[in-house]
């Protein structure tokens, strides 16, 4: 096929998201602009591995729940299937990982936060949600709790990734490079952290 198809899947964004959040942390050291990249790598590691922790083998828990009933209606009378399924919300999706739902395996565990872990995340989704939908105006992001932030979600994904007992790694390849990925990241928010303090 060459060089004339992008072909991914939700490791692949999953894991491409992780390597971009580690990078744009490494530039943000210097470049305050680059928090920016930070927060929308970040959000879409957190989403992937949210979604790769919830699929299952039938993939409806990730889905919208009137979107879940519909492809469940047609399944009852043999289809056709939608075409049309929507990812849920973010926040929705963080629910689900500390839910039920998550327990689909004898050695599943669901996400249990701690400390911050929870206004980190929410923090996380406001922040990309104000930068997508960005509007005509200066505005100023004080920068001192981004790395708590990070360090906060980060963890959130390393439990689903490790821990969860849901995610089923198959690409010895994908998973060095999520390895290098959280390792390069925890070192560059340790400096960041140190920074900060001392600015």
């Amino acid at each position: 096929m060459g060089d004339k198809w992008l072909i991914t899947d939700i490791f692949v964004e999953t894991v491409l998201a992780l390597e971009v959040f580690a990078e744009e942390l490494q530039r943000a050291l210097t470049d305050p602009y680059r928090w920016k990249w930070v927060i929308f790598s970040l959000h879409s590691a957190v989403q992937g591995m949210m979604v790769l922790a919830l699929q299952s083998s039938h993939g409806l828990h990730v889905l919208r729940p009137d979107d879940a009933a519909r492809w469940l209606e047609a399944h009852e009378r043999g289809g056709p299937y939608p075409d049309d399924l929507k990812l849920d919300d973010f926040l929705s999706l963080y629910k689900k990982i500390k839910s039920d739902k998550m327990l689909m395996y004898v050695h599943s565990r669901k996400f249990k936060p701690s400390g911050t872990q929870g206004s980190s995340v929410k923090l996380l989704n406001h922040l990309r949600n104000k930068f997508v939908h960005f509007t005509p105006r200066v505005w100023a992001l004080e920068l001192e709790g981004l790395p708590t932030m990070s360090q906060d979600t980060l963890a959130v994904v390393e439990f689903l990734a490790w821990q969860s007992g849901n995610v089923v790694w198959t690409d010895p390849e994908l998973i060095g490079q999520a390895k290098t990925a959280f390792s390069s990241a925890r070192t560059s928010l340790a400096t960041i952290q140190k920074n900060y303090r001392i600015g």
